[in-house]
């Protein structure tokens, strides 16, 4: 009989007991499950870091109650990542309230933390989107140092948007632009850089860029090929401007400065040549073909070509070329007409 009783109330111990546990997992959950109410409250609030606190919270309650907090767990690891960057986007709107480079900075660590807190929790939208932004900031940052005129620092930081994505063509151009003005003597690099712009655009199909990258090229290398004749570098000119022609076939600048280097080596039918494609192409007006029709005038009298020269020195003569093409007209070649 005492046996049977000890055994009975062991059995109603056992009950109680597990009862008892039932009930405490049952608050715990309602805990959980109160504390992630509340944090979604707070975000609608827009009190963020209290809601990361309480998701952070839910995620330690629901993480102690196993299976049966799985889900509350999960919403609340689904919901950081959003929060993050909600505080990204709110410092990025204060950036552009007041664009100095501390406010870029702060919304700059705002939206890497944002991707790393997705990272920690598996949430590769939110983590890929930041990284997007990241860069994107990175690149405006290197703008506001490039017209502050720090250019080192502009360098530093389009290293890294190239070295966190190295398909980011904007940032070769941007580098290039920068080194023209660190090192105006070290062509190379510059071109090199827009070489590396180009490569990049036309993979990611960013024809923008290519198309700056390309342009940016060829007016560096047509100025360079015009210092050089104003030094008489001639065979260096051409090599240069040749090499604009890659860049742009369809340059009129770099047709007519070759037609300059041309006839200052007495190369009279390349001369004629550069300078018709450079008519062709001239886009201006009266003013700017002008200089083209004297390189032609000049080139056609070195064929010794009369008739052709004449007629191109009185396409020339106006503006500055107007003195110079008529004193060709009149007294080297005789042409009997000096009106433009």
């Amino acid at each position: 009989m005492k046996l049977l009783k000890s055994s009975i109330t062991v059995l109603l111990l056992g009950l109680f007991i597990f009862g008892l546990g039932q009930t405490v997992e049952a608050q715990d959950r309602k805990e959980a499950v109160q504390t992630y109410n509340s944090a979604r409250e707070m975000v609608q609030s827009g009190d963020y870091q209290k809601a990361i606190d309480q998701f952070k919270k839910a995620i330690e309650v629901g993480s102690q109650l196993g299976p049966q907090g799985k889900d509350i767990v999960e919403r609340a690891e689904g919901k950081l990542p959003e929060v993050y960057r909600q505080i990204a986007l709110d410092e990025y709107r204060a950036f552009k309230q007041n664009q100095t480079i501390s406010n870029l900075d702060a919304t700059i660590d705002a939206f890497r933390e944002t991707k790393d807190v997705a990272d920690e929790y598996d949430n590769s939208q939110v983590s890929n989107q930041a990284n997007g932004v990241i860069n994107q900031l990175l690149y405006s940052k290197s703008i506001i140092q490039y017209k502050q005129q720090n250019f080192q620092d502009a360098l530093t930081t389009l290293d890294e948007v190239i070295a966190n994505d190295s398909n980011y063509a904007k940032a070769y151009y941007q580098k290039g632009i920068v080194l023209k003005k660190i090192d105006g003597t070290d062509l190379s690099r510059s071109i090199d850089l827009f070489d590396q712009a180009i490569e990049v655009g036309q993979k990611t199909n960013d024809n923008q860029i290519v198309s700056r990258a390309n342009n940016a090229a060829r007016d560096e290398l047509v100025y360079r090929g015009a210092t050089a004749i104003e030094e008489k570098n001639f065979s260096r000119a051409k090599e240069l401007l040749n090499r604009a022609l890659k860049y742009d076939s369809s340059s009129a600048d770099a047709h007519y400065r070759l037609a300059q280097a041309y006839n200052k080596t007495q190369d009279w039918q390349q001369a004629v040549d550069h300078s018709e494609e450079a008519l062709g192409l001239e886009t201006g007006g009266r003013t700017d073909k002008a200089k083209i029709y004297f390189e032609l005038g000049t080139a056609y009298q070195g064929l010794g070509q009369k008739e052709n020269a004449c007629g191109a020195y009185n396409n020339a003569a106006y503006g500055n070329f107007k003195s110079p093409a008529e004193h060709q007209m009149e007294y080297e070649l005789e042409c009997g007409n000096t009106t433009g």
